[in-house]
């Protein structure tokens, strides 16, 4: 009686709901990627289950060699696995439900909000549907344009076969690659360089922002909302910002970026700006960089995709309402403003709570890092950002696997809970382990605190 009662209120919330269904897929994916039908190699479980954390969070972290230790059958279930993790869930759910023509309920309607942070319920269903257009639509339109470029090196059926994965994997955010190095042998290629940026930007600004505009380029609406004016207008300084400032840290650096050509600089700082934003794809070998470069792409990492997105990270408009209130604070004003718009105090405190416990999180776990792997600060924090982002980046083991592969077993734990957390949010996973808040109806006396 006592164990149904608390399963019963364990699965009341969506936050708990999130916390076991994907870690249920995490744990079975492993087991499916463990099975010889799966891998071309004997390898161990932990691995296994490794690759298929980093699938369903779309980070892109890997310890074993996508392309040459995975069987065509493996590659199936790994794609699968980070379209379900880009979609989430209870999209796929409810899609499969709506054709089949069941109906939704209330309940489900209300997870399903929460995992696409949709404001509220009305018109959820149009909206999920909208939702698998546009990733259909941009998923082929990728594909199509990867093809263009493979199809004059490789035969055409494998051409198409990689063109699909790596489009697939660019709209979810997720850097998996079909190509041992990743995108270094195209480093050179505008075709795949820009396709492969706009299907992160894309996927990374979120569903909600896509839909507002399309609605908006169809005339159903008159005016964007600031939401989405916000997440386009930080996602756009970012890639500036990020681009600029790798080539300022990378002048004169003939380890890294200066090794090759002007226009091949400014294209790679480019990619990688967009990239570190939570894909993970790379271009260039990351160690290469310096440790002010790496900083710089951890900041970035830090920050990450928007709300309702393929991508992690503590998203754009925390970011951004983090540095109005700086901003309006120094100013005098009592209030935070952003296109004539107030913000609510309840969430600037909540951006503030989930910078402030993601900023102590990354660091407790990098410092860790640094003393149980013998490596840098700098290295352990690049891995542990790019884990907790889901972004996949990673300054490598020497080969073409990532840090993580020289990793001991708890160390390689630490960067799939990692992982995890930053899949379904730290917030929330906080909030999963912890009893549900409660209605306080007495208030303390205020007191001042000096500051």
């Amino acid at each position: 009686m006592h164990i149904k009662k608390w399963a019963k209120d364990f699965f009341e919330t969506p936050s708990r709901i999130f916390f076991i269904v994907y870690l249920g897929i995490m744990l079975l994916g492993g087991i499916i990627l463990y099975l010889p039908i799966s891998n071309t190699k004997n390898i161990t479980f932990l691995d296994a289950l490794f690759t298929s954390f980093s699938a369903v969070s779309d980070t892109g972290l890997i310890v074993l060699d996508t392309p040459n230790d995975f069987t065509f059958f493996g590659k199936l279930v790994i794609l699968l696995l980070l379209q379900i993790g880009g979609l989430g869930y209870m999209s796929f759910t409810t899609f499969f439900l709506l054709t089949f023509g069941q109906k939704i309920s209330f309940r489900d309607r209300l997870i399903l909000a929460e995992s696409l942070n949709y404001p509220g319920v009305g018109g959820l269903i149009k909206f999920i549907r909208r939702v698998f257009v546009f990733v259909l639509f941009f998923e082929i339109i990728g594909a199509v344009l990867i093809f263009f470029s493979l199809v004059r090196k490789y035969d055409v059926f494998y051409a198409l076969g990689l063109s699909l994965f790596h489009s697939i994997s660019a709209f979810n955010n997720a850097g998996f690659s079909l190509f041992s190095n990743n995108l270094v042998d195209f480093r050179n290629d505008y075709l795949i360089n820009f396709t492969i940026a706009s299907l992160i930007f894309v996927g990374g600004i979120g569903f909600f922002v896509l839909n507002e505009v399309y609605l908006y380029f169809k005339k159903e609406i008159s005016r964007l909302s600031t939401h989405t004016k916000l997440v386009l207008g930080t996602s756009i300084y970012l890639i500036v910002f990020g681009m600029l400032g790798i080539l300022l840290f990378e002048y004169n650096n003939y380890k890294g970026l200066w090794l090759y050509s002007w226009s091949e600089r400014v294209l790679t700082a480019f990619f990688t700006s967009v990239s570190s934003r939570t894909a993970g794809f790379n271009t260039i070998d990351l160690s290469g960089f310096t440790d002010a470069t790496l900083s710089l792409v951890s900041s970035i990492m830090f920050i990450g995709a928007s709300p309702g997105s393929t991508g992690g990270g503590i998203k754009t408009t925390t970011f951004a309402v983090i540095m109005l209130a700086i901003y309006n604070y120094i100013k005098g004003s009592n209030y935070v403003n952003v296109n004539y718009r107030r913000i609510k105090e309840d969430q600037i405190y909540k951006a503030l709570v989930i910078f402030s416990i993601s900023f102590i999180y990354i660091t407790l776990i990098s410092l860790y890092l640094t003393k149980l792997e013998k490596i840098t600060f700098t290295y352990a924090l690049f891995e542990t950002i790019s884990a907790f982002s889901t972004v996949g980046l990673s300054v490598g083991n020497g080969t073409v696997l990532s840090l993580s592969a020289k990793f001991s077993s708890l160390g390689k734990v630490i960067i799939m809970i990692t992982m995890f957390v930053g899949k379904i949010g730290l917030l929330s996973f906080m909030m999963a382990l912890t009893s549900q808040k409660k209605d306080i109806r007495i208030k303390s006396p205020e007191t001042k605190i000096l500051i």
